[in-house]
């Protein structure tokens, strides 16, 4: 973070940028909050990536960064991107194939390849030329079951996905025709034998501003890995996957969009300080995106400043309480109110852009001082305006629809719809919920196939061995008064038992 404030403050180019993080990273040391003590540093994580663009020349280039040996300087690479591609960042290194000797696409810090040849994580040897070096083969983090303490046996193939599908998702919304070549289960491990590029082209005027922002809100919908589909998706079809104890082995899907997003935001290098930073607060599949002037002569309007509240105390007088608060309530049925929420978005998000386009117009005969100070309060008032707007609309969702039902206004006659929120069918049909299979003496919560009954008393007698027992006991004891609704239930469950493509 501190690099970056540097770099923006002083660097006129993307290119000045990377070349300025790097040598202070390289001069002072990088060291990342999460990748261990500084005095033993965990390389897998002291590291990070960031993408850096200018509107003049109107480069982009994406920047890697880890900690130097011994926690000490730095290491960094950093590619230029082509202006007609589409290159994704996914918590993970993605430079990977370096031509040395160009110095107009790649740069990188002093002796780049020494640390990997030292710990032999990479040898000349493995490419066809000296100028070339897989700086992503070289430092990425491949985890290996039993090399670091804490790592789950899974751990794999949680990296390989966790920014592998996100790679693959952010081409397949962008840039679909060329995305068609990319396989979705190749992951991002540094010696995939076919890896990800780096970037891939897309049609010039193709990509624009709102595709981008609702990339951000993706759960790859309309996918085989589609988040909001599943008995892990609930009922009401949430894509969000909270937090599990260690103790349980598995992985859910990363989507791009996360519940415990703090704030997101698009960046649009315009030239003579026109810059627009959207800006979104919570997670983004339920915020609106709102703009503000990169070059703004003041602040943002005091709800986005304001200390009053902060997320252990709530405060209506702070923005990021208005879109958390109708974040968390969409939850309660995601399917249904988020559609809603995204609708208000999308709406706001237009009118931004249609106003943003108007007063460029509007300021084109200004001095450039005169001109930015009126561009500030012009987004300053419109952001103020929509804040206001998102609260009436937590305050909508939150009576709309309340009480588990749907409620339009207070007349007898369709005031009301007492089943607009009703459990979906194939939910309910599936034992395990136990809505079908009950019965005067039991089961009275579902009940779990007999495979996953096994599976648990498989694994160790003195854990599970009385809990078994006890469903044998259960089952015999209810003997057949409830059989007929078990054989039922399972029949109309049948095809679902991998909960997939749920309507």
């Amino acid at each position: 973070e501190d690099l970056s404030k540097i770099a923006m403050e002083r660097c006129e180019t993307a290119r000045s940028a990377v070349e300025t993080m790097g040598a202070i990273a390289v001069e002072q040391g990088f060291y990342s909050a999460d990748g261990g003590e500084p005095s033993a540093p965990v390389y897998s994580g002291s590291s990070e990536c960031l993408a850096v663009a200018d509107a003049i020349p109107g480069d982009v280039w994406i920047f890697n960064v880890l900690t130097g040996r011994g926690n000490a300087s730095a290491i960094w690479a950093a590619q230029r991107i082509p202006s007609d591609h589409v290159a994704p960042l996914a918590n993970a290194f993605t430079i990977r194939k370096m031509l040395l000797d160009d110095p107009e696409n790649y740069l990188y810090s002093p002796g780049v390849t020494k640390l990997a040849e030292q710990r032999g994580w990479w040898s000349p040897r493995d490419e066809h030329s000296s100028q070339v070096f897989d700086f992503f083969g070289a430092y990425g983090h491949t985890p290996e079951p039993g090399v670091f303490a804490g790592e789950p046996d899974n751990q794999r193939t949680v990296v390989q996905y966790y920014s592998g599908r996100r790679m693959w998702r952010i081409w397949d919304l962008l840039t679909p025709e060329a995305a068609k070549h990319i396989d979705p289960n190749t992951g991002n491990l540094p010696h995939t034998k076919h890896p990800y590029p780096t970037s891939l082209p897309a049609a010039r005027g193709s990509v624009t501003l709102q595709m981008v922002m609702d990339t951000h809100r993706d759960h790859y919908e309309g996918t085989v890995y589609d988040l909001t589909l599943g008995m892990a998706a609930g009922p009401y079809g949430t894509p969000n996957r909270w937090k599990t104890p260690p103790s349980v082995i598995g992985q859910w899907e990363r989507a791009i969009s996360m519940y415990r997003t703090s704030w997101s935001h698009i960046v649009e290098a315009k030239p003579q300080g026109r810059g627009v930073v959207w800006l979104g607060y919570d997670a983004a599949h339920g915020t609106a995106y709102l703009p503000f002037f990169g070059a703004a002569t003041e602040g943002a309007p005091e709800p986005w400043r304001s200390h009053d509240g902060y997320q252990s105390k709530f405060s209506m007088k702070v923005a990021w309480w208005a879109f958390n608060l109708v974040n968390q309530y969409s939850d309660s049925n995601f399917r249904l109110i988020n559609q809603e929420v995204q609708a208000e978005a999308h709406k706001i998000e237009r009118e931004g852009q249609a106003s943003v386009a108007a007063w460029e117009q509007e300021v084109a005969g200004l001095d450039e001082e005169a001109a930015l100070a009126e561009l500030t309060r012009k987004s300053n008032k419109f952001a103020e305006a929509k804040l206001a707007q998102w609260w009436d609309l937590a305050g909508h969702i939150w009576a709309k629809y309340a009480r588990n039902s749907v409620t339009y206004n207070e007349s007898e006659i369709c005031g009301e719809d007492a089943f607009g929120q009703a459990y979906p069918e194939w939910w309910l049909q599936s034992p395990e919920v136990g809505f079908t299979t009950w019965a005067r003496s039991g089961p009275f919560h579902g009940v779990l196939d007999c495979p996953t009954q096994i599976a648990l008393c498989g694994r160790g007698a003195s854990t599970f061995g009385f809990a078994c027992l006890g469903c044998l006991v259960v089952a015999v004891a209810m003997g057949m008064a409830h059989e007929a609704g078990v054989r039922k239930g399972r029949r109309c469950v049948a095809p679902m038992d991998g909960y997939v493509a749920q309507p």
